[in-house]
């Protein structure tokens, strides 16, 4: 996504899985809901928005037009003021660029930050309850997961009268891109701005600590059944290689591939590391056929990645890439 500052006379970004969901979801986490969930954004979507449009300066001068990643062109006339988000990352990012005030419906699994247990809910990644974002009086609603189309986010803006932006980061770069996204729609364009700046920065902070170093292989468990894992196109894919690791699924060239036990004893990964959703334990790992004898699991190299962190593509991402390459390069991190 290109950022183009202009004066214009006053989109959608889709989500990861389903993807960045059913947009870090559609083909990838479609197994599990309540991952989905977790992620914010989907495993597939449509990709990031490709281009943003605003009149000059950073104070949130509307109107403002962007293009999200269902490829929709959206125009919002004036600064929104009742903002819901169809997504866990997208309402962290909210409350991280400085719009959290405005937030005034989230899904049923959003637990962060804080105060967003006290918000009302307006539905989950499956369906929005249009009923209650029209009684919320919600000016701009944020999609993602299997709204992560065009013809839902018509759908939807023209039954909430709401303006309607889909977000759904595929990769690593496009999480960054996303947050200003986020940041413009909702009025706080120089908050998403500084935040993409500071994930770079703690991004970079972590890359630079493992520079240099051997990167061991790894495996990446999405899910346990059936088994899968991420590949190039998905930012969890992206994370493995940033802090360090060797991703031995990359060949595959899909972003959440199922995957072989056989193949995964073929390649007998250094690390083993499993999403804190994939409904598998690392007590459990041993117990599958072959896999006791993986260098992984005899060398203790067995670890759980905190899903909250890695699976939603929003601020707190780069923790989840520190979170890996502690784990790989425990190491580089023994004098912080």
């Amino acid at each position: 996504m290109k950022l183009v500052t202009s004066v214009v006379p006053c989109k959608r970004q889709a989500s990861g899985p389903p993807s960045g969901s059913l947009g870090v979801v559609g083909a990838v986490l479609v197994c599990a809901s309540a991952l989905m969930l977790a992620l914010g954004c989907g495993p597939q979507g449509s990709g990031p928005a490709e281009e943003t449009t605003a009149a000059a300066g950073s104070g949130g001068e509307y109107p403002v037009t962007l293009t999200d990643s269902a490829g929709r062109e959206v125009t919002i006339e004036h600064e929104p003021e009742r903002i819901a988000s169809m997504a866990p990352s997208v309402t962290e990012t909210l409350f991280a660029v400085g719009a959290g005030e405005k937030v005034v419906g989230v899904t049923t699994s959003d637990d962060y930050p804080e105060e967003v247990r006290d918000l009302e809910t307006v539905g989950d990644f499956q369906q929005v309850n249009v009923e209650k974002i029209l009684a919320l009086e919600t000016d701009l609603l944020f999609l993602s997961f299997a709204y992560s189309t065009e013809e839902r986010a018509e759908e939807l803006e023209e039954q909430t009268q709401a303006d309607v932006v889909v977000v759904d980061p595929e990769t690593l770069d496009e999480v960054l891109e996303s947050v200003e996204t986020v940041g413009l729609a909702a009025g706080e364009p120089e908050g998403g701005r500084e935040l993409r700046q500071r994930m770079e920065a703690d991004l970079r902070e972590v890359e630079e600590a493992v520079a240099g170093e051997p990167r061991p292989t790894v495996f990446y468990e999405v899910f346990g059944d059936p088994l899968q894992t991420v590949g190039p196109g998905s930012f969890i894919h992206d994370a493995l290689v940033r802090a360090g690791g060797e991703n031995i699924a990359a060949d595959t060239n899909e972003a959440y591939p199922t995957y072989s036990a056989e193949t995964v004893v073929e390649r007998d990964p250094d690390f083993y590391l499993l999403g804190s959703l994939s409904g598998t334990s690392p007590e459990d790992i041993a117990d599958r056929p072959g896999f006791a004898e993986l260098t992984a699991v005899r060398e203790g190299q067995v670890a759980t990645v905190e899903d909250d962190l890695i699976s939603r593509p929003g601020p707190r991402l780069p923790q989840g890439v520190r979170q890996i390459a502690e784990t790989l390069h425990p190491e580089s991190f023994s004098g912080e």
